[in-house]
């Protein structure tokens, strides 16, 4: 079944979503990480939201499309993604800090990109900070009704999830 989102007589498809996320997912991860080979694995066989040694950054949509754009990334890939943003060794990372720092704003980056496929239909949209949450294990749930896209992405044997979850529409 295909799912689509309708607001103010703007239609966006679940292909539209999961292309912007996978083509932003790939964009992000290749300019501004230099990890050029992440390949994604959509459709996500079976919802998650339990995690385990991983760390989640998120950010809240306003105005005409209201809900939540998440990262749910393990702590290692998280590490790794984030010394070669810095450009630097894993071992050089100081502190969790830097790497919730770097996963707030892949997810802060994924979300303006997501802002942007809306804004671009005439749409109303901002966005929150970044939130995040770290742990050995834990679950993340996103109370609602809307539409949910979930696309997962693996680079060198490591998983990661990229999430978007719109409420309201039609």
């Amino acid at each position: 079944m295909t799912l689509s989102y309708t607001v103010k007589e703007t239609t966006v498809t679940e292909e539209e979503l999961v292309g912007h996320i996978v083509g932003s997912i790939k964009n992000i991860f290749s300019t501004m990480i230099f990890i050029d080979d992440i390949a994604d694995d959509y459709p996500l066989e079976k919802p998650e939201s339990h995690f385990t040694c991983s760390i989640s950054g998120m950010v809240g949509l306003g105005g005409d499309v209201s809900g939540m754009v998440g990262i749910h990334i393990p702590e290692e890939f998280a590490k790794i993604a984030t010394a070669s943003m810095l450009g630097m060794e894993v071992s050089e990372i100081e502190s969790d800090g830097d790497v919730n720092d770097a996963v707030g704003e892949i997810t802060n980056m994924l979300a303006g990109e997501m802002k942007m496929l809306f804004t671009g239909k005439g749409l109303a949209a901002c966005l929150s900070t970044p939130s995040i949450v770290a742990g050995k294990e834990y679950t993340v749930e996103v109370v609602s009704s809307g539409t949910a896209v979930v696309v997962p992405f693996t680079h060198a044997g490591h998983r990661f999830l990229a999430t978007l979850q719109i409420e309201g529409g039609r």
